[in-house]
């Protein structure tokens, strides 16, 4: 058994040293979280603020901005191991003290009913483990749910359905910064080769779903559909996460045109997250020489209030369809947020089916 008299003072100076061990820990987070918060709201504002300047090439701006955000979200390795490591030979310490005042006050012979008054050692310890995690979540900020509400991970900042949902930021304006443009490109000679449709992309904002249509004067050559997301890997060299890229590159299919008319007209709808109409980029391409198609001049770009949507368990429910576009009605069950990109690359008499949809496997790539 355990003396009566001493026991009372040792758990009460165990719950005094667990005190002061997680005020300490407590005021270190807590100033942590101020000063990264802080920081990370104001470039977040000042990123809000350039999204609302469309008519000025911001691409460059916004890059590095989501790099300064990184930069000030992410903790350094080191620093990360020595704050854990102080926090692991601190608990380590501290619980071998306790059990040292346990082992002075024991009194034999043993008894099982002494291990009840391990409980408060058991407890106590418990509780400082929890502050450990506590701590591991504000210095591993990118793997913790307690401030991702707050305080979004950079790669959110690529997301035009978390600004759009979240920030409340003009997605028009985002995606002008994007740049997108398209581009038909033929790698054979021959005149039966396939034309390989790219969706190219001057910054990498995701999250999206985008129906692309391009046709002749008379007929439609190529649809395609489908969500891009990214998931870009950790730089090989250095380790560093990539937020956000330039200059990318998403192979949407193949059309075969049986007859290469000197100009083609591409929409291009974007849905995301928090809005209710689609917007439409209208691009006119014009073919340069024998293997290309590119656009001529800047895309239209305006909000198509003749589609009204929702987004219901990942999948886009049409509630208005007016558009004079074709097959959107045909594919509209299909519409559905899964990062799959759907295309059909030859249209027979304006006739199509769903078995006909091939999948665009091909990964996106930086020129």
């Amino acid at each position: 058994m355990f003396n009566h008299t001493l026991y009372p003072f040792i758990v009460i100076s165990m719950i005094g040293g667990l005190l002061t061990l997680l005020s300490s820990v407590g005021i270190f987070i807590s100033l942590i979280i101020q000063r990264k918060v802080e920081r990370l709201q104001a470039i977040l504002e000042e990123f809000i603020d350039l999204s609302y300047q469309s008519d000025l090439n911001l691409s460059g701006k916004m890059f590095n901005l989501i790099e300064k955000y990184q930069m000030h979200y992410i903790l350094p390795a080191n620093p990360r191991r020595i704050i854990m490591g102080y926090m692991n030979i601190t608990i380590g310490l501290t619980a071998a003290f306790w059990l040292s005042l346990y082992f002075l006050s024991f009194e034999g012979p043993f008894r099982w009913i002494s291990i009840l008054y391990l409980l408060p050692l058991v407890a106590l310890t418990l509780i400082m483990f929890w502050f450990r995690k506590l701590l591991k979540y504000v210095i591993n900020i990118e793997n913790t749910p307690l401030l991702g509400a707050i305080i979004p991970a950079p790669k959110r900042l690529r997301s035009i359905s978390y600004l759009s949902s979240f920030i409340n930021v003009s997605v028009k304006s985002v995606l002008k910064q994007a740049r997108l443009s398209l581009l038909l490109k033929k790698y054979g000679e021959e005149n039966n080769e396939p034309w390989t449709v790219v969706l190219k992309e001057e910054l990498s904002f995701d999250d999206f779903f985008y129906f692309v249509i391009c046709s002749t004067e008379k007929d439609t050559v190529f649809v395609s559909f489908g969500e891009i997301i990214f998931d870009f890997p950790n730089d090989a060299i250095t380790g560093k996460p990539s937020p956000i890229k330039k200059n990318l590159n998403i192979p949407l299919g193949e059309a075969v045109m049986n007859v290469e008319p000197e100009e083609l007209k591409a929409h291009i709808l974007i849905f995301t997250r928090g809005e209710k109409h689609p917007i439409n980029y209208l691009f006119k391409l014009k073919k340069g020489g024998k293997n290309y198609y590119a656009p001529a001049d800047n895309p239209e770009v305006t909000i198509d209030h003749q589609i009204t949507y929702c987004i219901e368990d990942n999948k886009i429910i049409l509630l208005k369809n007016e558009s004079p576009l074709p097959f959107i009605k045909e594919f509209a069950h299909l519409f559905n947020l899964n990062g799959i990109r759907l295309y059909l690359g030859e249209i027979s008499q304006g006739k199509t089916v769903d078995k006909n949809l091939k999948t665009s496997t091909e990964s996106v790539f930086v020129d």
